[in-house]
């Protein structure tokens, strides 16, 4: 049952991700309700998870693998640069360095598949082509989805490759909702990986059991920080990897 489960929840998210390939860069001047109703119209058609539709458009997640200074999940794309500097029961402590580059856009007043599915379309958008030089970056991982309180929302954000060595390097967004973040370093505590295909309150379960193991031995942490970490295609339906993160505070 649960993977039946699993496997209508991969629907949903593929039918997004097969019409962001499908359809011109004009969609980016087009505003979030005309995007859904685009993406609701693309998504009556029928799919078969693990067919010939979904090999094909899951090129888009084939890159360069993991780089060997990075630590969590070992998957076929590159993942950012970090340090394990601790463990403790049930978490990790991880460093990131200063100056990695994130592309990040925030969907505000939405419920959390609403936001994600709008965020992670115009995050993919600017990869594929959608900026200034027209140019194609390569996917990379976890897709960072952010929840911001203050604006009823989330953030998603997509790693910037690391031969991107600064935001001048970048093209231009053609949609003015896309920022780049230039994270500073941090030590992040994380628990994970879990499996399946987590919603919001799967992730803030997790968030709530790392903030038990936290509170146990001592350390302290910015709750808003966290950060729901998905390392896994939505094309993939089994061995699944997400995580959550937060930021410790010294």
């Amino acid at each position: 049952m649960a993977m039946i489960f699993d496997m209508f929840r991969a629907s949903a998210f593929v039918f997004v991700l097969l019409f962001v390939a499908a359809i011109s860069l004009e969609v980016q001047g087009r505003d979030d309700e005309s995007l859904l109703r685009l993406v609701a119209s693309a998504s009556s058609s029928a799919l078969t998870v693990g067919g010939e539709e979904t090999r094909i458009n899951n090129r888009a997640f084939e890159s360069r693998k993991s780089s060997d200074d990075s630590c969590g999940p070992q998957i076929s794309i590159e993942t950012p640069a970090c340090d394990v500097v601790g463990k403790g029961n049930g978490y990790e402590l991880r460093k990131y360095p200063d100056a990695q580059i994130w592309v990040e856009t925030l969907v505000e007043n939405s419920t959390y598949n609403l936001a994600t599915s709008i965020g992670f379309v115009r995050c993919f958008l600017f990869i594929s082509g959608g900026n200034s030089k027209n140019m194609e970056i390569e996917m990379t991982g976890p897709v960072h989805i952010t929840p911001v309180l203050s604006e009823a929302g989330y953030k998603t954000g997509f790693f910037v490759p690391s031969r991107f060595k600064s935001v001048n390097d970048l093209p231009t967004p053609r949609d003015p909702k896309i920022k780049f973040n230039v994270h500073k370093e941090a030590v992040m505590a994380v628990i994970g990986p879990f499996g399946g295909f987590p919603g919001d309150f799967d992730y803030e379960a997790e968030f709530s059991q790392l903030k038990k193991y936290l509170d146990k031995d001592g350390l302290k942490y910015d709750e808003s920080s966290a950060v729901f970490a998905g390392y896994s295609s939505p094309f993939e339906i089994r061995n699944r990897q997400q995580e959550v993160h937060v930021k410790i505070v010294s």
